[in-house]
This record gives structure tokens, sequence and C-alpha cells, in this order.
């Protein structure tokens, strides 16, 4: 006798299925929020008139932390580098908390016409 079992559709692969979605939508608002990361320091590098080199940033770290109001959440850290005169390349880092940032940090930099880096200067880190 012939059956089709094999047509079977149970409750496991009904399970398979939601994790296989929940890990697509997990993936695709991690992408969305990497584009908006992108455009902050886009507009973060204008602003201090800087140049993002490469046009991209990476996924440095992730974690688990709470916000202001105490809710966990996922930050995400996305490191780029970017160059005041195309001499040299300095790193830069965005952290977002869910899609609100947190922060963008530049590393110490010379600044046109300017004169020597100073390591502490507040102007470095953008809250």
């Amino acid at each position: 006798m012939y059956t089709r079992d094999w047509l079977m559709f149970d409750l496991g692969h009904v399970a398979l299925l939601m994790l296989a979605a929940m890990v697509g939508a997990w993936i695709w608002r991690g992408l969305g929020l990497r584009d908006r990361a992108l455009m902050l320091v886009r507009q973060h590098c204008k602003q201090v008139d800087v140049q993002l080199l490469d046009e991209s940033i990476v996924l440095s770290r992730i974690r688990l932390a709470r916000n202001q109001a105490g809710r966990f959440g996922v930050v995400r850290r996305y490191g780029f580098e970017f160059t005041v005169t195309g001499e040299r390349r300095y790193s830069g880092s965005i952290q977002l908390h869910g899609s609100h940032l947190l922060g963008i940090d530049l590393a110490p930099h010379p600044f046109p016409g300017s004169g020597p880096v100073h390591q502490d200067c507040p102007s470095n880190r953008l809250l």
C-alpha cells in the first residue's frame, strides 16, 4: 500500500518554520539598523568635516543591555574608518541600542589647519 507520509506536516515542522522566520526577521532588522548606523555616521562625518572611508561600516560587537527605562535590548557596535587629509586612516565606532543612537566615537585626529593631536580632546566624542 502506498502512503504519503513524506507529505505530512506536523507540529515539529511548524516550529522549525517559525524559528526560521524569526531568524530571518532578526537578520532583516539588523540590516535595516546597519543602514541607519551608516546614515548617522555619514551625517556625523559631514558635520565634523572628515571623510568616511570605503562608505562602509562593520558590526564589531553585539550584546544585551538595559536602556534608561530599564528595558533589555540589543546594543550593536559598528566600526568604521575615516580620514582628515587623505593621508592616514583613523578608526571610529557607533553604538545603537535598538534603533536609538548611544554615541559616535572618533579616534583622536588632527583638524585641518590645527596644531598637534590631543588625546583627551572632548570634541572627539559625540554623546
